[in-house]
């Protein structure tokens, strides 16, 4: 990857039944990461809108690295009682949830997944399918536990 701007999709849990303080420390690991391997290049975390769940983590610790936050989701994000996050970039993409799933896999260059629904999961499997003839790895994957 080297071009000018690296966009990361980060999917996952997208309501706070799950172990949240595990899931920030794999995020915020995960970006200081990035931070060391990409120094000059501009990072885009691109993950749901929502002010929720890996979202709005993903959301918060990317305000906290300094890269810029991308709102990736259906229009009906705009309608969840949790809000929107107040991310630099919006694309709304399709009326209800998963609508948006395949412009946003075209969208992103790698993934990181931390738990997650039948929708991460499935976004995961269609990224795998889009960079399975890449030879540098683009799809990190982390459980945490579920409470619901």
């Amino acid at each position: 990857m080297d071009f000018e701007t690296i966009k990361f999709g980060v999917v996952g849990f997208s309501k706070n039944l799950f172990d949240k303080k595990t899931a920030y420390q794999i995020i915020d690991a995960f970006y200081q990461g990035l931070k060391e391997q990409y120094p000059d290049k501009i990072i885009e975390i691109v993950s749901g809108y929502t002010n929720s769940g890996i979202p709005k983590i993903a959301y918060e610790l990317a305000d906290k690295h300094g890269f810029v936050t991308v709102g990736f989701s259906a229009h009906q994000a705009l309608t969840v009682r949790s809000g929107i996050y107040p991310c630099a970039k919006v694309i709304l993409e399709g009326e209800l949830f998963g609508d948006e799933s395949e412009a946003f896999i075209e969208y992103i260059d790698s993934l990181l997944r931390v738990g997650g629904g039948p929708q991460s999961r499935k976004e995961t499997e269609l990224f795998k399918a889009k960079v399975s003839d890449k030879t540098e790895q683009r799809v990190f994957e982390y459980e945490v536990e579920w409470f619901g």
